[in-house]
């Protein structure tokens, strides 16, 4: 990039080429670096025609299943959450990477848990919705109001209630300063939802905004009349540069004392398939940010990205950046976090000069280091509008990339193939229906297994696939829950050993912490190997019952039917164990520990209630696992296995209905036109999805 820094370009306000930094197609550099989007959006294209194919000459049974393909690809978007330290500037990227700079606010009141969702492409509940904004329910406010909920009644018993009293009377401050300002309306504002035909960024202000408390009127229109009430807020764009949807999620900063943040942002990680994470060139993990790297250690190496934003504010980026990124790698592997394989660096002003044309604006020092970064830079030189330069000098499109390479790979890709495997068996139990038509050929009857026949072998098979699934996922989480209650008890024993021996040695005004991580890395790798026995058992279950329900079309249809092979139902998608990087008691250092222990006469005076209090902690996080986890896990594989039966149930039986009906009255009943472009369209989607000839001969 040596040919930006000798023209000195920027510094004139103009390309050295160009009347004004406006000219140059700006609108379209977000479309650098989606190509594996690009390619996502033709294979969901192809998917698309192959339903549209099929619906066209469809019965009614296959209607409903195409019909419900179709919806899933259209309404699907790829969720990437954004983390990171407050101030990092993760508002900032998002509106970079939605080409709209500016348009969410990002001075968000810090005692706000708004979680602000960017819909791209994705369309809206209604088709007129452009923002909506939902409120806490009244049950949600109550459990804030209760100091901090289990963590607040912990705290207190240890002796740390101080912190947690802070954040109850943040609570007590904003809610009351609410009624002041709604008045009767604040009671009726609890779980309702504002939507809206347009989206500004004066109205996202309103809801998730807060400003200066102090200073707001009573007027609606007014900065943060909402902000204090607001749970969530989406907003539905339209960008033409992205080939394919997806939602950014903006999510409270996760390194302030209020908890509710992080629980918030935890809730968003848990059900979204990738996290870019933001930090500050300023910061980047340096501090030992233990709320970040509490959630670090949760998440599988794929779903997540770093970007290290701000570093228009370094001296010398060209020699800083590596420094940071040795620092950040020193860091990760020090809480036993491991290698990230994105770790991107750049710097969403660079971004917004180069969207808006304007790169002269930037302040001195910021086109400073831009010029000093760009002396060793990989960025293409060829471009003359030196805003392109800028823009590949933000790390924005390898962002970008970076994303559409990680959605690749993640819920759209899963998707794709689930529908792709779901339409593979709409056009097998297509070509089964027509096997199954008429009846005496011959002599000989089509089908070869009466109704109740096929109901006894598909109630048999149900039970047994059923009762083993409970068999081998009942031993999995046995071998779970010993895990995880060994690493807790384990924990529990040597910080009490460790913490009495440090009293011994240093008496208790010695500095004392606990650091829990070791914890966690225990807790990680327990919840990991059951994500991958539970998955290799069902594996196996799945493609088991998709053997037996073929084995059972065979037997219906007799030799024609040897043909139809039917695929398996992807295993669901197990998440990451996010419980684990919640706070806990131990997690609050600070002096509390020092007055806990004075409470206490000699270190095995307290020994046996600090072993509760811990306990007690680590159990949650166990608990957490196993209720929101564990069990859903468990019920989607159950439900997955038994929705799979039932369907083919549904199609088994009505063949061996249809095939006591004579050809000429099914003929007449279904038309010979329809039946021959049912005939001619499963023959075009057996093609595109490569079921092969044999199955087509066999019908």
């Amino acid at each position: 990039m040596n040919d930006l820094a000798a023209t000195n370009a920027f510094q004139a306000g103009r390309p050295a080429d160009a009347t004004s930094w406006s000219q140059g197609p700006h609108d379209t550099l977000l479309t650098i670096g989606t190509e594996r989007l690009g390619a996502l959006k033709e294979e969901k294209a192809s998917l698309a025609e192959v339903i549209s194919g099929l619906l066209s000459a469809a019965d009614d049974r296959s209607r409903d299943k195409l019909r419900a393909l179709e919806g899933e690809l259209a309404a699907h978007a790829a969720t990437i959450t954004v983390i990171g330290q407050v101030k990092a500037g993760k508002t900032s990227v998002i509106n970079v990477l939605t080409g709209t700079p500016g348009f969410l606010p990002s001075d968000v009141n810090p005692w706000t848990s708004v979680v602000t969702t960017v819909h791209v492409n994705k369309p809206a509940p209604r088709g007129n919705i452009k923002a909506s904004f939902q409120f806490f329910e009244r049950d949600e406010w109550d459990r804030l109001m209760r100091g901090g909920g289990r963590l607040g009644e912990m705290a207190k018993r240890a002796g740390a209630g101080d912190e947690m009293e802070r954040i109850e009377q943040q609570l007590i401050d904003v809610r009351r300063k609410s009624q002041e300002r709604l008045g009767k309306n604040f009671e009726l504002l609890l779980g309702q939802t504002h939507n809206y035909d347009r989206a500004d960024t004066a109205l996202i202000e309103r809801y998730v905004c807060m400003g200066d408390p102090d200073a707001i009127e009573t007027e609606f229109s007014k900065q943060g009349r909402f902000a204090d009430l607001t749970r969530a807020a989406d907003i539905y764009l339209t960008l033409p540069q992205f080939p394919f949807p997806f939602s950014l999620q903006d999510t409270p900063g996760v390194n302030d004392p209020f908890l509710m943040r992080e629980q918030i942002t935890l809730r968003c990680v848990r059900n979204s398939e990738l996290c870019v994470m933001v930090l500050s060139a300023a910061q980047a993990l340096n501090t030992v940010d233990l709320a970040l790297i509490r959630l670090l250690s949760t998440l599988d190496r794929r779903q997540l990205i770093i970007f290290v934003n701000r570093i228009d504010e370094l001296e010398r980026p060209a020699e800083q950046v590596e420094e940071i990124r040795a620092s950040l790698d020193a860091t990760l592997q020090k809480h036993g976090i491991g290698s990230v394989r994105d770790i991107l660096f750049g710097s969403a002003k660079w971004a917004e000069a180069a969207l808006t044309g304007k790169p002269g604006e930037l302040p001195e020092a910021g086109q400073a280091a831009l010029l000093d970064w760009a002396r060793v830079a990989d960025v293409p030189r060829d471009n003359p509008d030196p805003c392109v330069s800028i823009w590949h000098l933000s790390g924005m499109p390898a962002l970008i990339r970076a994303i559409g390479d990680r959605v690749a790979e993640g819920s759209p890709q899963r998707l794709m193939q689930k529908v792709r495997r779901d339409l593979k068996n709409v056009v097998t139990q297509s070509y089964a229906g027509i096997l199954g038509e008429g009846g005496p050929v011959g002599g000989t009857d089509r089908v070869h297994l009466t109704e109740a026949q096929v109901q006894a072998r598909i109630r048999a098979m149900t039970q047994d696939l059923q009762a083993e699934l409970r068999r081998e996922t009942t031993e999995i989480l046995s071998e779970l829950r010993g895990r995880l209650t060994a690493a807790s008890e384990q924990f529990v024993e040597t910080t009490v050993a460790a913490m009495i021996r440090h009293i011994e040695v240093y008496g208790i005004e010695g500095q004392w912490e606990c650091d829990p991580m070791r914890l966690r890395v225990q807790l990680r790798a327990a919840y990991m190997g059951f994500a991958r026995s539970i998955r290799a058992v069902a594996q196996r279950l799945l493609a088991r019952a998709a053997e037996e329900t073929g084995a059972v079309y065979h037997d219906l249809l007799g030799e024609p039917g040897q043909g139809l092979r039917l695929e398996p139902p992807l295993v669901p998608q197990i998440p990451a164990p996010v419980a684990i990087g919640k706070t806990i008691v131990v997690d609050l250092q600070g002096g509390w520990w020092k007055r806990w222990i004075k409470l206490r006469r000699g270190a095995q005076a307290f020994a046996g209630e600090y072993r509760t209090l811990i306990s007690n902690e680590t159990g949650t996080i166990v608990a957490e696992i196993e209720e929101q986890q564990v069990a859903a896990v468990d019920a989607a594989l159950r439900r997955t296995l038994q929705e799979f039966l039932d369907e083919h149930a549904q199609t088994l039986t009505g063949i061996a209905k249809a095939g006591r009906v004579t050809g000429d009255n099914l003929r007449a009943a279904t038309g010979a036109d329809r039946h021959s472009a049912l005939r001619r369209q499963l023959d075009a989607a057996a093609a595109a999805l490569n079921l092969g000839p044999d199955l087509a001969a066999s019908a």
